[in-house]
């Protein structure tokens, strides 16, 4: 599918429309329509809340296939960039700005994958429904609420695919291929608020223990004490296929990873991506104390955000921090969570067609099933399918992955365009 060059001025655009915030979407709702008018003129476009869903009518009766995407982004205080992030600045390589990959990278290029088919005059044969979601990094209910929509209708879809795994360079030394990797689970969350409250009074008269202390002795308690490691079935899987291409002793022990558990577990926890593989993570990500500097906290708080392992709970999370932390004098509230999504078989319909795109636009790549360590949409989407996919058609180096909801978030502008066109391919040759 001919995917025009001038095709990144439309990344480019929607990346300096933010989206931070719900007052925001109306404008970037506009932008797409104006964008892309033939989609909005041949597919049955509706608002559920500020979600976006929408229908492209097959020719035929079969089961759907299901796109995903968000419209939101995370916030991008302006310091620190190279670029302005809402600028969509363009240089030799990339587009810089907050979204390129998560995930208006993706959303932009479902879009221009679509408004090429139809400007080639293609028509699926069948159904074809997009789900472009507004409050996904929030852990809204936007995508929920248009699945809840489409199961209303009893819309059964064949499989779904929303962002997650990418290409990437080789995950263990010695491996020669990139790999695409593909999520068909994801961790579950919770974020877990830790309080100590306290009787305040003058800085210049502390206790043995102030509020603040407790709960430092807290975060080094629960630091001190990691989740067990397991790994899941995605993951062997996945070590399985790599030890194919891989050399030697290594390989050796790759391909017989289930033989080989701990020295294999041991290997990975070497490296931060790889150790998420292997255990549910928690690490506090906002801290909070006294309102002024010489007073004493009278409530120190801080709030964990945890990733948790296929096999377990939201329950027995917050059970490993009460037990790590082991002071009644701190107390742990559930703020919000979930578990585990359910795991999508690494074959047969969906898997296939989303493979066999991947080995279209590039032979020399190894596709391998994943759990992704971050939530997305997606996970919502088991409620209408059990074939439920997380990848990003983009090749995505560590340094580039290191930007996600940090400072100098950009795409490459060849690997984007790569992606448009594996959007329309996908689309065109499975639906």
């Amino acid at each position: 599918m001919l995917i025009a060059e001038d095709a990144v001025d439309h990344l480019i655009a929607l990346v300096r429309v933010p989206t931070e915030r719900p007052e925001q979407l109306p404008a970037f709702r506009a932008a797409l329509e104006e964008r892309f008018p033939r989609l909005f003129a041949a597919l049955e476009v509706e608002l559920v809340g500020d979600t976006i869903l929408a229908r492209w009518p097959g020719r035929g009766e079969g089961r759907p296939a299901l796109l995903m995407a968000h419209q939101d982004v995370v916030p991008a205080p302006e310091a620190g960039w190279t670029h302005p992030p809402y600028s969509g600045h363009r240089d030799g390589t990339h587009v810089w700005g907050r979204g390129t990959l998560d995930d208006k990278g993706s959303l932009v290029a479902i879009c221009v994958g679509v408004e090429a088919l139809l400007a080639a005059g293609f028509a699926p044969e069948r159904d074809v429904w997009l789900v472009f979601g507004h409050d996904e990094e929030t852990m809204g209910s936007g995508a929920a609420s248009a699945i809840a929509e489409l199961d209303a209708r009893g819309v059964r879809p064949a499989w779904a695919l929303d962002e997650g795994g990418a290409i990437i360079e080789p995950p263990i030394a010695g491996l020669s291929r990139d790999v695409a990797v593909v999520g068909v689970a994801e961790k579950g969350f919770a974020n877990i608020r830790v309080r100590v409250a306290q009787v305040g009074g003058h800085a210049s008269t502390p206790p043995r223990l102030p509020a603040t202390s407790r709960l430092a002795r807290a975060i080094r308690r629960l630091d001190r004490s990691p989740f067990p490691r397991s790994l899941p079935e995605p993951a062997l899987r996945m070590l399985e296929l790599l030890g194919a291409d891989a050399p030697g002793a290594q390989g050796a022990v790759l391909r017989r990873v289930r033989r080989a558990r701990p020295l294999v577990e041991r290997i990975l926890a070497r490296g931060d991506e790889t150790r998420a593989m292997l255990a549910t993570t928690a690490v506090v990500t906002q801290l909070q104390g006294a309102a002024a500097p010489n007073a004493l906290a009278e409530e120190a708080t801080a709030v964990v955000n945890a990733r948790i392992a296929l096999g377990s709970s939201v329950d027995e999370t917050l059970e490993h921090v009460r037990r790590a932390i082991a002071d009644p004098r701190v107390e742990l509230d559930v703020l919000h969570g979930h578990g585990p999504s359910p795991e999508s078989p690494s074959a047969g319909r969906g898997w296939d067609a989303i493979e066999a795109a991947i080995a279209r636009a590039r032979p020399d790549v190894q596709t391998v099933p994943y759990v992704m360590l971050g939530g997305t949409d997606g996970r919502h989407a088991h409620r209408i399918t059990d074939r439920v996919y997380r990848f990003a058609p983009f090749e995505m180096t560590r340094e580039e992955r290191l930007t996600l909801h940090a400072r100098d978030e950009r795409i490459r502008v060849d690997t984007w365009l790569a992606g448009c066109r594996w959007y329309a391919d996908l689309i065109e040759s499975s639906c």
